[in-house]
């Protein structure tokens, strides 16, 4: 986990995920890949275009203030983590 899935309704979605460029502003650091096998733990993100092989169903929102979660990316997996555990449990 998290293979995830993409929609652009936000009714329809597990997740609303705000994408930060400042790190200390996110919950999560995330690493994505295209390797479902690599997405093991909940700070690397592989996509799905098959609902059904999704683990969640996320939209990604305009505003911090209507996110569930906010993500940082960084291009290192071993980078990425939990800065707020306290969202630990969306995933």
């Amino acid at each position: 986990m998290p293979v995830l899935c993409k929609t652009e309704i936000e009714s329809e979605a597990d997740l609303k995920v705000f994408i930060t460029d400042i790190r200390s502003d996110a919950d999560l650091v995330v690493f994505e890949t295209t390797n479902t096998w690599d997405a093991t733990v909940p700070q690397v993100w592989c996509y799905t275009y098959i609902q059904s092989e999704a683990d969640k169903l996320v939209c990604f929102t305009d505003g911090q203030w209507n996110a569930d979660i906010t993500i940082f990316l960084t291009d290192i997996q071993s980078d990425g983590g939990w800065i707020n555990s306290a969202k630990s449990g969306l995933l």
